[in-house]
């Protein structure tokens, strides 16, 4: 991931302060969460950009 957003620098400092084994695994489950999030983002720009390029193309 390329960008570190707030929310993931603020689960990398909750896990930091986790005291259980339960804790650590839920906070674990909110970065994958989040990572995931980001990267279906940044797929999606990339699918209308590349929507948008082809519809340039075609218009020519």
């Amino acid at each position: 991931m390329t960008s570190y957003t707030k929310t993931m620098d603020f689960l990398h400092k909750k896990l930091l302060q986790a005291t259980t084994k339960d804790q650590e695994d839920k906070i674990v489950d909110w970065m994958l969460a989040e990572a995931k999030l980001k990267q279906d983002e940044q797929k999606g720009r990339q699918i209308t950009g590349l929507t948008i390029n082809q519809s340039k193309s075609t218009d020519r």
